[in-house]
């Protein structure tokens, strides 16, 4: 069993945005109800203090959808960040998540995705 744990920890370390996506639709999903509103609210409070920093002055009239997807260790740390959009919102958005505690996951490592995207 420890091998099996170790090997996902081997291809989440080396894994490209696409696989780490995957992981975190994983870790979501297993989730209890509680659980994942405790990790919506944390994701929204770092996100929303990072867009608040990194909105230009005065706003675009348009940005681009991205998505961060984040890495935590047992204690909630954001340990390891993978982007989709490479606008400097985006690029500055994630740099946000960079070594913030979110919530305690229950498992390590746990990957999340904080989405942004603009309703049509």
């Amino acid at each position: 069993m420890l091998w099996m744990v170790m090997m996902a920890q081997a291809v989440a370390g080396d894994a490209g945005y696409e696989q780490a996506r995957a992981l975190a639709q994983r870790d979501e999903a297993s989730l209890a109800p509680a659980a994942y509103t405790q990790m919506l609210d944390s994701m929204s409070r770092v996100g929303g203090e990072s867009f608040a920093r990194c909105m230009p002055t005065p706003a675009p009239e348009t940005l681009a959808p991205f998505t961060v997807v984040l890495q935590l260790d047992a204690q909630g740390k954001v340990v390891r960040t993978w982007r989709e959009g490479d606008e400097t919102v985006a690029r500055c958005v994630d740099a946000g998540f960079a070594g913030k505690t979110l919530f305690v996951p229950p498992k390590a490592p746990f990957h999340a995705a904080f989405e942004f995207q603009v309703p049509p």
